[in-house]
């Protein structure tokens, strides 16, 4: 089977329905949405508009939450894979100003993911009159993972997906606006230019025999991204 080239970036959209374009993702939420729509409870207690602006307020709504979906995955991940303990270890004995190159092999990586919430907010004016939440969630189940360090930075990564999955839900809505179908891709290769530098700073020194050991066990796993995003309708 060939080898998937993961450009640097790739946007969730792409990685998931190629080069689908975001209008026709946003179409397809639209079709999704509640009876009443997102803006109608929210701006009606203070405002008559007709059902049209409401429908065209939605759609305003949609299409700012939906460029969420356009944010990388490649970056996140590398930063991610930079966390675990073993790689960081390798970053050193690779460090900048030598000549060695290190081949971190992660056989069984925790799964990668990522959830992040995303708000629009209308406003009217200078008056922020309501706020819409949506929740992105994205997860990466990986298989071998090989990663190579030289100069004390991350210059390429093969790895296996062994399932991807995402959803895009309404706060408040249990059935997501967009659930695309898994994506598995067996052999995907990562190239960085430039290659992605890893932090070293809970990166132990070394000790001498008569150093007793720090308290607490080394971090191994990364921790789980996330974070929230603000949109403006």
């Amino acid at each position: 089977m060939p080898t998937t080239e993961l450009a640097r970036p790739t946007s969730v959209l792409a990685l998931f329905c190629g080069g689908t374009d975001l209008r026709a993702v946003v179409d397809s939420m639209r079709r999704r949405l509640p009876g009443d729509g997102l803006s109608t409870a929210r701006m009606r207690p203070r405002f008559d508009l007709t059902r049209a602006t409401y429908r065209l307020l939605d759609s305003r709504i949609l299409e700012a939450a939906a460029t969420s979906l356009n944010q990388d995955v490649a970056d996140p991940f590398v930063k991610w894979l930079s966390r675990f303990q073993n790689l960081r270890e390798a970053a050193v004995k690779a460090a900048p100003g030598t000549d060695g190159e290190e081949l971190v092999v992660l056989k069984e990586p925790t799964p990668f993911t990522s959830s992040q919430g995303s708000d629009v907010v209308l406003w009217v004016g200078d008056d922020k009159v309501a706020t819409v939440a949506f929740h992105l969630e994205l997860k990466l189940e990986l298989g071998k993972t090989s990663v190579a360090v030289r100069h004390g930075a991350i210059e390429e990564v093969l790895f296996a997906i062994c399932s991807a999955t995402a959803s895009f839900t309404l706060e408040g809505c249990p059935k997501p606006l967009w659930k695309p179908e898994p994506v598995a891709l067996p052999d995907v290769h990562l190239r960085l230019e430039p290659p992605f530098t890893v932090p070293l700073v809970q990166v132990p020194r070394p000790r001498s025999p008569s150093e007793s050991p720090p308290p607490g066990p080394a971090l191994k796993r990364p921790p789980v991204p996330g974070n929230r995003r603000q949109h403006r309708a």
